[in-house]
């Protein structure tokens, strides 16, 4: 696979309870600086709950294997990696998992995501 030039982190969501019951969720790194392809697909912009609201659809491309094939849309991506060295000057943002598919025979997963514009890490 050609173009896997930027490097990304996939956290996952895990809810726990407190001491006293409440749910805390936290998000643990499923891998770092994986090599990744990433094109944009679409951008938006909308008046909603008495304020504008940014999103931008991004296509992100990985290899295959096994514990990607786990993807799903409860976790996200973390684009730059938070630990690229190489992009220094870039803020980490979030992108929402929305779809992932399998390319080929286990060759690719193709992850579409979204994300918010005011959200970064």
């Amino acid at each position: 696979m050609r173009g896997l030039d930027r490097k990304i982190d996939i956290e996952r969501r895990t809810v726990t309870l407190d001491p006293f019951g409440q749910e805390t969720e936290t998000w643990t790194k499923v891998v770092t600086r994986r090599s990744a392809w990433m094109k944009p697909i679409s951008g938006d912009e909308r008046f909603t709950a008495m304020q504008w609201v940014a999103s931008q659809q991004v296509e992100f491309r990985v290899r295959w294997s096994q514990l990607l094939a786990q993807l799903n849309p409860l976790d996200r991506i973390i684009y730059p990696s938070s630990t690229d060295a190489e992009s220094p000057a870039m803020e980490s943002r979030i992108y929402e998992i929305i779809e992932v598919n399998e390319l080929g025979r286990r060759e690719s997963l193709q992850i579409k995501t979204a994300r918010r514009a005011e959200e970064e890490v």
